[in-house]
């Protein structure tokens, strides 16, 4: 694994990581998880979903015709990109989850068109796919320099390097949904601490709309959505060695409309005992008690303008996309 600081010989020295943290985002989390499954309701962290298993269920539920995030915002992207770029005045990128990097590029496309240099900040705890992404884009775009920050968000804006040009930081994906409105102030306070007057922030959102349309998103036909959900249960037997039994468990989704809110849920189907062995933990569940799982939260435009407007970033401009409901949203920071 690359040091912070070195360099990637097979991108001609165009990839450096600057944080590269082979610790375990996890490695302390035992006393939350017993925490949560004591409370009531009992919950487990949406984090749990994003193993090497859920990740790649995640990403086929994205290919099914029923999930329209992904296929919205990549289609605002492709229509306003150059918007978005000449209104931020190309400045470098900082991307949070930067995963992959897929949508991404077609910004970058932006400045390979104009010769232009463009500096990429990716992060993500994920190290092998930053590595990986990097490599890939700095093939594809020769003028593109990416500067890894392999660690969490937190940390990584904190270990961002003092620069002479501004900013444009990216959170996408809609991303800004799973999160509780506490959790969403709290990035947004980090984002402003990290920033400076001038720099710009693009965010994906998902807005309210239809409800069936919702609906069908969570609850594809193919299960990929139940598959990647349930996979937490497995998730939490393999890292503290538990015992979930997934045949007594299902798959729940359901859009509250006067909330905005799509709430995931596992249902217990029998009453049943859990232990976490290496938790010492052992914890009871009823016939048809809910666990929370996971929170997609979905935005009045006017009132998201608001929320941003209020943490310090001025609403410069938006994109919605008209028939999927789902929007872009450029801020300049004050």
């Amino acid at each position: 694994m690359l040091q912070p600081g070195s360099t990637w010989a097979g991108a001609g020295e165009r990839v450096r990581f600057l944080v590269s943290s082979d610790e375990d985002p996890l490695a302390d989390d035992g006393p939350d998880v017993v925490r949560n499954l004591c409370r009531q309701p009992k919950k487990i962290s949406s984090v749990y979903v994003y193993d090497a298993v859920g990740t790649a269920a995640f990403e086929e539920q994205c290919r099914t015709p029923e999930y329209y995030l992904r296929r919205a915002e990549t289609l605002l992207l492709k229509e306003h990109a150059r918007d978005i770029v000449e209104l931020s005045a190309f400045p470098s990128i900082v991307e949070l989850g930067a995963g992959s990097a897929e949508k991404t590029r077609i910004l970058m496309a932006q400045y390979d068109e104009l010769g232009l240099r463009c500096d990429y900040f990716p992060i993500d705890v994920d190290t092998e796919t930053l590595r990986g992404a990097a490599v890939d884009l700095t093939a594809m775009f020769p003028r593109l320099v990416v500067h890894c920050l392999g660690t969490t968000y937190e940390a990584a804006l904190r270990a961002l390097p003092e620069r002479s040009s501004h900013r444009l930081f990216l959170f996408l994906g809609g991303s800004i949904g799973n999160m509780e409105a506490g959790e969403i102030d709290a990035l947004l306070t980090n984002l402003f601490a990290a920033s400076r007057r001038g720099d710009y922030l693009l965010l994906g959102a998902d807005l309210d709309k239809d409800p069936a349309i919702i609906d069908r998103a969570y609850n594809d036909a193919a299960g990929w959505g139940a598959r990647s959900t349930l996979n937490m249960l497995s998730h939490l037997n393999r890292r503290f060695d538990g015992d979930f039994r997934l045949h007594q468990f299902r798959y729940r989704s359901k859009y509250d409309f006067a909330a905005r809110t799509n709430r995931v849920h596992i249902e217990s189907l029998v009453n049943q005992q859990v232990t976490l062995a290496r938790l010492n933990f052992t914890f009871e569940l009823r016939a048809s008690e809910l666990i929370d799982a996971e929170v997609m939260l979905k935005f009045d435009p006017q009132e998201l303008d608001g929320r941003l407007d209020r943490s310090g970033f001025q609403p410069v401009c938006r994109w919605i996309e008209p028939s999927l409901v789902y929007g872009l949203f450029l801020c300049r920071r004050r």
